[in-house]
């Protein structure tokens, strides 16, 4: 309930098991090179956790009016980002993986440039708003191995020189929304049963 933000810690600090809920501003912002982890964040004017050149692992974030989560040339791994103005959101060169971002009014996960997205679970995002489950703004990126389901937009990249493989979506209303010259493991549509398929990068939709 601060007037603005709930925590700030230094470069290099570790946040560890903390709690910051319905703070004018941020809940939680890590210096450079801190650690944060098994921490939750709700409820905050702003984003609920902002973290830069570092690690993000085991938080949740929900109800924040930005993104539950804000990265810079971070690694976010295992996170739960739902209900908030956008899920996850990195501005360039991070890592983000075995993470859910569902119902967020916004994109479940936002990427711009130099960064891995693997692995993730994005679900039912632009709740009551416009968004993708993941959404790519930027070139560098590799987006593998995610699962995207009910969302506007299921995996959504708006620039070249980035590579999508292996991911798999369904009932999004447009499953995938890939603009030219990226490179694309080919899509499938596997609707149905007993189907087979000799492309080990392909991207479905089922």
């Amino acid at each position: 309930g601060n007037g603005s933000r709930g925590i700030v810690a230094g470069n290099g600090s570790t946040i560890s098991e903390c709690t910051a809920y319905d703070n004018g501003g941020e809940g939680i912002i890590a210096g450079g090179r801190s650690t944060v982890s098994r921490c939750t964040a709700y409820g905050n004017v702003s984003s609920g956790i902002s973290a830069k050149l570092s690690t993000v692992t085991g938080c949740t974030a929900y109800d924040n009016g930005g993104c539950g989560i804000s990265a810079e040339k971070s690694m976010v791994s295992g996170c739960t980002a739902h209900d908030n103005g956008g899920g996850i959101c990195d501005y360039a060169g991070s890592t983000i993986s075995g993470c859910s971002a569902s119902y967020n009014s916004g994109d479940g996960i936002k990427v711009s440039r130099n960064s891995l997205v693997l692995g993730n679970s994005c679900h039912n995002n632009g709740n009551g708003g416009d968004g993708a489950g993941i959404h790519v703004t930027g070139s560098n990126n590799r987006i593998e191995g995610n699962n995207v389901s009910d969302n506007d937009r299921g995996i959504d990249v708006d620039t070249s020189g980035n590579i999508i493989i292996r991911n798999t979506a369904r009932g999004n209303t447009t499953n995938y929304d890939i603009v030219a010259t990226n490179s694309v493991g080919g899509i499938v549509d596997v609707s149905g049963s007993g189907f087979t398929n000799s492309n080990p990068w392909a991207n479905f939709e089922f």
